[in-house]
């Protein structure tokens, strides 16, 4: 059993050097929070750009093509209209297949091309979106979020560096993040009621886990640079729709 949860938290880890690309980053973007959110918009999105430019194929004819698209997407988010970055989002999505489609004459080929653009994309342009839109809204709840991810992709770094207790990893990286969610509610350095904490968290310790895993299976071969983008994949959109929601 020892053994099993080892090989998953390795397989969940965070890369060794994160901590120090992970707190540069991170900073940016704090300091970014406190400005306007085209401002961010514009930093987020160079931010996540630099990262999908490494999970891309390895010549720049491939890179430019999902970098394009993923400006594009980011970048709709300054407009603050969902309905305008869905309509680009699903322009994006169509257009993938038929760009990895040209000069390739070989379906297998096509098909995991097509797959690599689109992850090399999709999770970072969606990230900035949400992110510059949830600035119009408040952007607190953009500091926390990063916050929450940055607590939780640092506590999981420092648990894998402990050998003989790195199958805690996982568990004390989200155990970080719901920590520092509790903490926020209850000295009120965000907007979320205590009545909301529960809902939060359970979205905080289920969305950030399971994006970092669906993220790394579908395209293990960006390794270390996708790990360390992977954790925003399936929670960042989640907490923009459930802000929306809760109307708080």
């Amino acid at each position: 059993m020892r053994g099993l949860l080892e090989r998953f938290a390795t397989f969940y880890s965070t890369p060794r050097h994160f901590l120090l690309t992970g707190s540069i980053a991170y900073f940016t973007l704090m300091v970014a929070v406190r400005t306007r959110p085209s401002v961010f918009g514009a930093v987020i999105t160079l931010a996540v750009l630099s990262i999908s430019w490494r999970v891309s194929e390895t010549s720049a004819s491939e890179r430019l093509p999902a970098a394009a698209l993923l400006v594009v997407v980011s970048l709709s988010g300054i407009f603050n209209d969902f309905r305008l970055t869905g309509v680009v989002l699903a322009v994006a999505l169509m257009s993938t297949p038929l760009i990895a489609a040209t000069g390739n004459q070989r379906k297998r080929r096509l098909l995991r091309q097509a797959l690599t653009m689109t992850v090399a994309w999709l999770p970072a342009s969606l990230t900035g979106a949400s992110l510059t839109i949830l600035m119009y809204r408040e952007s607190s709840y953009v500091g926390l979020l990063v916050s929450l991810i940055y607590i939780h992709d640092v506590g999981l770094g420092l648990g894998m560096r402990d050998r003989a207790h790195q199958q805690f990893a996982p568990v004390l990286g989200i155990t970080g993040a719901v920590a520092l969610l509790w903490t926020s509610v209850q000295i009120s350095a965000t907007p979320i009621p205590p009545e909301w904490f529960l809902p939060f968290a359970a979205l905080v310790a289920t969305a950030i886990p399971l994006g970092r895993v669906a993220l790394i299976l579908v395209c293990a071969e960006a390794g270390h640079d996708l790990k360390q983008f992977s954790s925003y994949f399936l929670i960042t959109p989640l907490w923009v729709l459930a802000i929306n929601v809760s109307a708080i």
